[in-house]
């Protein structure tokens, strides 16, 4: 028996929809990547996962696999971790 997610007392109604959060994302990205005095050439060469590849997430015309950002993030001393989001009042 499937349940609907209206009742299912685990589902929890966010603020934001997925592409207001991916928008958040990539400024949140850019945003760690300047903080780090890192220029993209720079994040490419530390995490060894192209440039080419950071400008797409940046310009947001392509999305970062979990193992891409752990290889991005993984030298610079950060990595990804799933937090919960607070209910919609």
């Amino acid at each position: 028996m499937v349940k609907h997610m209206d009742y299912d007392i685990n589902y929890i109604k966010t603020s934001f929809n997925p592409e207001e959060l991916n928008e958040m994302f990539i400024k949140e990205f850019i945003r760690f990547r300047k903080e780090n005095n890192l220029t993209q050439e720079l994040f490419s060469k530390y995490s060894k996962v192209s440039r080419t590849k950071i400008a797409r997430i940046e310009n947001g015309s392509s999305s970062p696999t979990i193992k891409s950002l752990l290889e991005i993030l993984g030298p610079l001393g950060y990595t990804v971790k799933i937090v919960k989001v607070k209910k919609e009042i």
